[in-house]
């Protein structure tokens, strides 16, 4: 007898979800116990409808959900609070957070605030990595794409230790964000913007060189 999995996909671009579509697809004609019952949305009210409605009569098993989500159009704009929106509705449902690059902070607000069943790059999507989700995740089993446990693994095995402050810092000067703009963000003065920035310098072993030069050591050491 097949097994019916329920999907819900969330992303704002058709490529992707395609490329979702036809791995589960994949999957279903290579293992014949399995079939899937897929449904889409691209924005996060959209999928949050659809997920409520469901939940009387035949809940998702599985969700794919893009971190980031379009702001047009939807009240909810953030993959996060949908994860957690999703968390406490219906806690059964496995949640599988996809993101488009590595952003140390995001991931560990991510880790951190939703505890997710799956986490992979968008890069990642394939058959054979959408297999092991689908098998792993509704056994109980999380599952971190080896991308994303290289990252975390060349994050957390570092000897740097940085705060919050240090980490958004990083993040708002990997972003662009313009120096006398970054008091707008980050929680010091401007004259302590410059002291922790000279601080990251040296712990990075950057001191006499410019900002892109940290940016890129951080990003080696798994930071950004």
């Amino acid at each position: 007898m097949k097994q019916t999995i329920k999907v819900l996909l969330v992303d704002d671009h058709l490529i992707i979800l395609d490329a979702y579509k036809n791995s589960l697809e994949q999957l279903s004609q290579v293992n014949k116990d399995l079939q899937f019952e897929i449904d889409y949305a691209k924005n996060g009210d959209t999928a949050l409808s659809k997920f409520e409605k469901n939940i009387p009569t035949n809940p998702y098993d599985l969700v794919f959900l893009d971190i980031r989500l379009p702001s047009h159009n939807s009240k909810i704009t953030s993959g996060e609070e949908l994860a957690i929106k999703f968390k406490k509705l219906h806690p059964s449902s496995k949640i599988v957070i996809i993101s488009g690059h590595y952003d140390a902070l995001l991931f560990h607000k991510i880790l951190q605030n939703i505890n997710p069943d799956g986490l992979l790059f968008k890069s990642d999507v394939g058959m054979e990595t959408i297999s092991d989700v689908v098998y792993n995740t509704l056994n109980n089993i999380p599952f971190y794409s080896s991308t994303i446990l290289q990252l975390l693994r060349k994050h957390y095995s570092s000897n740097i230790n940085l705060d919050q402050v240090d980490k958004l810092l990083l993040y708002e000067i990997a972003k662009g964000t313009k120096t006398k703009d970054l008091k707008n963000t980050v929680p010091l003065s401007q004259a302590g913007i410059e002291r922790r920035k000279r601080y990251l310098k040296e712990v990075f072993k950057t001191q006499k060189q410019d900002d892109d030069a940290l940016i890129n050591s951080a990003i080696k050491k798994g930071f950004l």
